[in-house]
C-alpha cells in the first residue's frame, strides 16, 4: 500500500470518527477503543508503531468532536451543557476544550500521542512508556464520559449552565493551555529515563533536552501568562502568593531547570550517570501531582473553577513514577560507558540547588497537606481579618466562616524564609561561573568573595527594600522578617547579571564576531531576564501600597481625590448581558496629571441571587485577602479591579459591590459609602521585560537537540 493511500485512509477515518463522535455517547466508544489500542500495542513491539497511529486518529477524532460540539452548542452534550453558552465568543467556546476535567484528559492523550508513535520503535521501556501514559489519560476521561448526553430534565430547567465568569478572560486561551503542553513535555523523557536507569541503549540527554527544553520555555510563558492573569482576577489581585497551585508549578519549573542544567553533561556511567534520570522520574512526579493539585480542593486556592474528578488518577500515576525513581535509587548502578569529562563543581552544584529549592516548596506544600488533613488548628496570624468579620457576620454564615478560614493552604512566608538563602547562593555560583569564563581565575574568586561580603551585610543591616518599605501594603508584617534576605538576594542576583553580560561582552571581543554571541548571548538573555524579574517581583511584593475612600451614594459619578495629582471616578453603569449573564456593573475613571483613564471594575453573574450588603471593613477584607474574597463574592459577583499599566508602577482601581452600584433597595440606614481603594505596585513592568528576555534567550540558544528516529 502506497503512503498516498494509506494517508487518504487515515483522513477518511478520521472524517467518521468525527461524524460519530458527534453523536451523543458515541464519542465514549471511539474513546474505549483508543484506549483498547494503546494497551494493546505496548507489549507488541512490531505492530505498536501502526496500532498507535489509529489510537492517535481516534483520539483527535474524539478532540474535534468535542471541539466542534463546543462551537455548535451541541447542548446535548453534557460536557458542553456544564462548560459553555450560546453566548460566549468563539475564542471561550474553544477554550471550554480545556476548560472542563473530561476535555483536559482527552487532550493530554491526544498530545501524549504522537510523541507515544515518535518513540514506539524505540528498544525496552523507552518505546512502551509514553504510550501507556495517553492510555492512561484516556482511561480516566473515559471514565468521566465527556460524550455522554445531558439529562432531559437539566435541559428542560436551563439551555447550559454556561462558563465560570472567573475564566472569561483572554488569558484562558493563552495560559491554561501553555501549561497543559509545558507538562507534556516535561513527563515526555520519562521512558528514555528508565532506559538509561536499566542500562539499555538511550538517547536519555539528547531526548531530555529536546522535550525539557520546550517544556522550560512554554512553562515560562505559561506562568507569565498566569501572572498577567492573576493581577486582575479578584482571588489573586497580586502576581504571586504561593497558592498551591502556584506553588506545584513552580516546582516543575524548578526541576526543569535542575535536570537542563545536568543534561548537557550526562554520560553513563559519569557523574549524573544516575542522578538525572531519577530526577527525571520525579520531575513527572512532581509534574503529575501539579495536575492533582490542581484539582484537588483540600486546600484554600484561587484554581477552583473546574471540580475535582480527576486528581486521583494524576495522583496515581505520580505515586507509580516516584516508586519507581525510589527503586532505581536503592538499586545497584547498572549503567555502562566512561565517565568522559569530569563535570565541573559549579555545575553539580546548580543542579542540587535547584532540587533543594524545589524540595522546599513542596516541603511547604505537603506541610499544608498534612496539617488540613490532621485538622491542625491555625494561629490567629495565620487567619488574617477573621475576628473582624465575625462581628460583621449573621448567624447563618458563621459557620461558613469558620470553615473558610480554617482550611490550610501553604505558607509563603515560610517557604521564602528557607527560599531565599538558597536563591541567594545559587546567584551566586551562577555570578561565579560566567565571571570565571570572562576573567581570571582570581578575579573572578576576589570578586565573588566581595558580593559575598556585601551580601552578608545587607542581610545583617537590611538595603533598599529594607528602608523604603512603609507597611502600607497588602502583606502581613511577616514580611519584614524577611527584607534583609530579600536586599541580599537581590545584591547576589546583580552579580550573576554582570557576570553574564561580562562573558558575553568578552566572547565578542574575543571572535570579533557578533556572531559568536549567540550562545553567550542567549545565556545572558536567560539569566539576565531572571534577574529583572526577580527585581520586578520583590519590588512589586514588598513595596505594594494601598489607599481607600469611601463614597456616598450621592457622590457616586464625581471625581474624588486619592492624592495631590491623583482623582478617581466610580459610576454605576447598566449594560447589556454579557457571556452567560456576565457583565460589568461599575465604571471607573481616574486621572492623573491631565491623563486619563476609563475602564470597569465591577461585574455581576446574573445567574445568581445578590446576597446582602457588605460593609466596608467587611469590603477592605475582600479587597485585602483573596481566601475571604473567594468565600464572600462565590459566582455571584467579580471584584476584578481596573488596571492601570505603568512602567514605573501599576495602579488597580477595586469597588466592592454596594447597592448604589448593584441599583438594589434597602433601609437608608443601610444606605452607606461605598469603598474605593487604590493599591499601587511599583515596578511590574521589570516583570514582563525579565520573562521576554528569558524567552527570546532560549529561542536564540543554540544546539536544540532532535531525537532521532529508529527504524
Amino acid at each position: 500500500m502506497t503512503s498516498a493511500t494509506q494517508c487518504w485512509l487515515r483522513l477518511c477515518l478520521f472524517l467518521v470518527s468525527t461524524a460519530a463522535a458527534l453523536q451523543p455517547g458515541l464519542g465514549n466508544l471511539l474513546l474505549g477503543a483508543a484506549v483498547l489500542l494503546l494497551l494493546g500495542g505496548a507489549p507488541l513491539a512490531h505492530v505498536r508503531t501502526a496500532l498507535w497511529k489509529l489510537s492517535a486518529i481516534l483520539l483527535y477524532a474524539c478532540t474535534t468532536s468535542l471541539l466542534l460540539a463546543l462551537l455548535l452548542d451541541r447542548f446535548d452534550f453534557r460536557y458542553v451543557w456544564l462548560y459553555s453558552s450560546s453566548t460566549l465568543p468563539v475564542y471561550l467556546k474553544v477554550a471550554n476544550l480545556w476548560g472542563g476535567d473530561e476535555g483536559t484528559l482527552i487532550l493530554l492523550s491526544a498530545m501524549f500521542a504522537p510523541l507515544a508513535i515518535r518513540h514506539a520503535t524505540r528498544p525496552g521501556w523507552e518505546g512502551a512508556t509514553l504510550g501507556l501514559i495517553a492510555a492512561w489519560y484516556a482511561i480516566a476521561a473515559l471514565l468521566l464520559g465527556p460524550f455522554t448526553a445531558t439529562p432531559e430534565s437539566w435541559l428542560a430547567n436551563q439551555e447550559s449552565q454556561g462558563m465560570n465568569a472567573h475564566l472569561q478572560k483572554i488569558w484562558m486561551v493563552l495560559h491554561a493551555p501553555a501549561i497543559l503542553v509545558a507538562y507534556v513535555w516535561a513527563i515526555a523523557p520519562v521512558g528514555a529515563a528508565v532506559q538509561a536507569l536499566r542500562g539499555g541503549l538511550s538517547d536519555y540527554a539528547v531526548v531530555t533536552l529536546h522535550y525539557n527544553r520546550r517544556a522550560w520555555f512554554v512553562l515560562t510563558a505559561g506562568i507569565g501568562f498566569g501572572m498577567v492573569w492573576a493581577l486582575v482576577d479578584f482571588t489573586f489581585g497580586q502576581l504571586w502568593h504561593w497558592d498551591p497551585v502556584q506553588t506545584s508549578a513552580f516546582i516543575v519549573w524548578v526541576m526543569l531547570a535542575a535536570v537542563l542544567h545536568g543534561a548537557r553533561h550526562w554520560r553513563p556511567g559519569g557523574a549524573f550517570g544516575r542522578t538525572l534520570p531519577v530526577l527525571s522520574l520525579l520531575l513527572a512526579a512532581c509534574t503529575s501531582l501539579a495536575m492533582a493539585v490542581t484539582r484537588s480542593e483540600t486546600l484554600t486556592s484561587s484554581h477552583r473553577y473546574i471540580g475535582t474528578t480527576s486528581w486521583l488518577s494524576h495522583l496515581v500515576l505520580a505515586a507509580l513514577l516516584i516508586v519507581g525513581a525510589l527503586i532505581y535509587i536503592c538499586l545497584p548502578s547498572v549503567a555502562r560507558g566512561q565517565s568522559g569529562k569530569k563535570t565541573a563543581v559549579t555545575t553539580l552544584l546548580s543542579v542540587w540547588l535547584f532540587v533543594a529549592i524545589a524540595s522546599i516548596a513542596g516541603g511547604a506544600l505537603a506541610l499544608a497537606y498534612l496539617r488540613q488533613w490532621f485538622q491542625v488548628a491555625k494561629s490567629l496570624n495565620e487567619k488574617p481579618f477573621f475576628e473582624t468579620l465575625t462581628m460583621w457576620a449573621s448567624a447563618e454564615e458563621m459557620e461558613q466562616l469558620r470553615l473558610a478560614f480554617a482550611q490550610w493552604t501553604v505558607d509563603g512566608y515560610w517557604i521564602a524564609h528557607w527560599l531565599l538563602p538558597l536563591l541567594l547562593v545559587v546567584c551566586m555560583v551562577g555570578g561565579y561561573t560566567f565571571l570565571r569564563r570572562a576573567t581570571a581565575r582570581t578575579a573572578a574568586v576576589v570578586v565573588t568573595a566581595v558580593t559575598a561580603l556585601i551580601c552578608l551585610t545587607l542581610w545583617w543591616h537590611g538595603g533598599l527594600l529594607s528602608e523604603w518599605y512603609e507597611g502600607r501594603g497588602v502583606l502581613s508584617s511577616r514580611i519584614v522578617s524577611v527584607l534583609p534576605w530579600l536586599d541580599a538576594a537581590l545584591a547576589a542576583a546583580g552579580y550573576l547579571l554582570l557576570g553574564c553580560v561580562l562573558w558575553c561582552l568578552k566572547s565578542i571581543w574575543r571572535s570579533r564576531r557578533l556572531g559568536a554571541a549567540r550562545l553567550t548571548g542567549s545565556l545572558a538573555l536567560v539569566h539576565g531576564g531572571a534577574v529583572v524579574a526577580l527585581v520586578g517581583g520583590f519590588a512589586a511584593t514588598a513595596l505594594n501600597t494601598y489607599q481607600a475612600i469611601q463614597v456616598v451614594p450621592e457622590k457616586l459619578g464625581q471625581f474624588h481625590s486619592l492624592t495631590s495629582d491623583l482623582s478617581i471616578q466610580v459610576s454605576p453603569i447598566s449594560t447589556v448581558v454579557d457571556h452567560s449573564g456576565y457583565r460589568a456593573v461599575a465604571q471607573v475613571q481616574i486621572q492623573r496629571d491631565g491623563e486619563s483613564a476609563m475602564g470597569n471594575a465591577l461585574f455581576l453573574d446574573g445567574r445568581h441571587q445578590p446576597a446582602g450588603y457588605q460593609g466596608p471593613v467587611r469590603q477592605l477584607c475582600e479587597i485585602l485577602d483573596y481566601r475571604y474574597a473567594r468565600y464572600t463574592g462565590g459566582p455571584r459577583y467579580l471584584l476584578d479591579p481596573f488596571v492601570v499599566h505603568g512602567w514605573l508602577e501599576d495602579k488597580q482601581i477595586w469597588v466592592p459591590a454596594t447597592p448604589a452600584l448593584l441599583r438594589e433597595k434597602l433601609s437608608e440606614e443601610m444606605q452607606l459609602s461605598t469603598l474605593v481603594v487604590l493599591r499601587i505596585y511599583p515596578l511590574v513592568s521589570l516583570v514582563w521585560i525579565g520573562l521576554v528576555a528569558m524567552l527570546v534567550g532560549a529561542l536564540l540558544m543554540p544546539g536544540h537537540a532532535k531525537v532521532p528516529r529508529h527504524a
